[in-house]
């Protein structure tokens, strides 16, 4: 697993068990057909597993973890955005 991933995954983990996921909001690029690329955002409590490449959501949907661009929390504070070390 390259390390990008690795820190995407230790942070996605963190948020999820911090006992309020419902606080964070994942960022993440969007790759729609029909809407083209773009960036959503979904709560970190929509998350039901995290593996070493992808996030599983609660409605069975996979996000590859390589398309995390940031993760905020309460406010819209930014705990976590690629490139960065906040």
């Amino acid at each position: 697993m390259g390390r990008r991933r690795s820190v995407i995954r230790q942070e996605v983990n963190r948020v999820l068990l911090s006992g309020r996921p419902q606080d964070y909001v994942i960022v993440y690029v969007d790759r729609d057909p029909e809407a083209g690329q773009r960036l959503a955002e979904l709560s970190a409590s929509r998350v039901k597993a995290v593996s070493e490449w992808a996030m599983t959501l609660d409605d069975d949907n996979i996000i590859p973890l390589h398309r995390v661009v940031e993760i905020r929390g309460l406010g819209g504070a930014v705990v976590w955005r690629r490139g960065t070390k906040a």
